[in-house]
């Protein structure tokens, strides 16, 4: 029996050790911790003064140059600063006058410069358009010429076929290859893609010119005119 009661009251005095050390270090956590809150919230307090303090103190300077400015126009003006004052709005008036003028001169160049810029687009124009058709008629002028050349290069161009037997070639389109000197089944059989290529830009892209079916059709009439056995 004295045993339990001395294991009961051992027991009691650790617990109760141990409820006063866990307590202890309870409440110095929490000391610790609202004291680091106050130091915190202290220093933010003096941050706060001192800068209250400072722009306290700037107040004063301003408010003391106010007051000095104002004693200063409180007080009657003298003679030579009234003097001073008309130089200064005279010449204030001049050069508010000047800058006017100046100010319409630049208006006015601004709209010369853009009429100008204008008139300098459409002359660009112009002459870009010009020098397309220059160029336009230079290789047109090429065309025919190569193409006549070549046409009047064949050896039978002295003799001539109808044309429009050649199917695809009307009497309008045979006319124009005639114009351009190809009057022969020769010249048209003879044909390259490069001659065809140029007949095209002169004649224009209306009529797409087959170059295999003109070839074949234009050989086989100048086959059966020249090249039969004569009787």
């Amino acid at each position: 029996m004295e045993y339990l009661v001395l294991q009961i009251s051992t027991f009691l005095v650790l617990a109760v050790t141990i409820g006063l050390a866990i307590g202890w270090w309870t409440c110095k956590f929490i000391y610790s911790r609202y004291s680091a809150e106050c130091q915190h919230e202290l220093s933010g307090l003096r941050r706060n003064y001192e800068d209250i303090a400072k722009e306290n103190a700037t107040l004063r300077l301003q408010l003391r140059q106010l007051e000095q400015g104002l004693r200063k126009l409180s007080a009657s003006p003298s003679a030579a600063d009234y003097g001073e004052y008309l130089e200064t709005r005279k010449t204030l008036e001049a050069t508010r006058r000047q800058y006017e003028g100046l100010l319409e001169r630049l208006h006015q160049q601004e709209k010369t410069l853009g009429i100008l810029h204008k008139q300098l687009k459409s002359q660009q124009q112009e002459l870009d358009a010009h020098k397309q058709a220059s160029a336009n008629q230079s290789v047109e002028k090429e065309n025919i010429r190569a193409v006549t050349l070549q046409a009047t290069s064949s050896p039978d161009h002295k003799q001539s076929d109808d044309l429009t037997l050649i199917q695809g070639i009307n009497q309008k389109l045979a006319s124009k290859l005639q114009a351009l000197g190809i009057i022969t089944y020769r010249q048209i059989a003879e044909f390259t893609k490069d001659d065809v290529h140029s007949i095209q830009k002169v004649i224009g892209n209306d009529t797409s010119l087959p170059l295999e079916e003109w070839t074949q059709t234009a050989h086989s009439l100048f086959q059966a005119k020249y090249c039969q056995p004569q009787a």
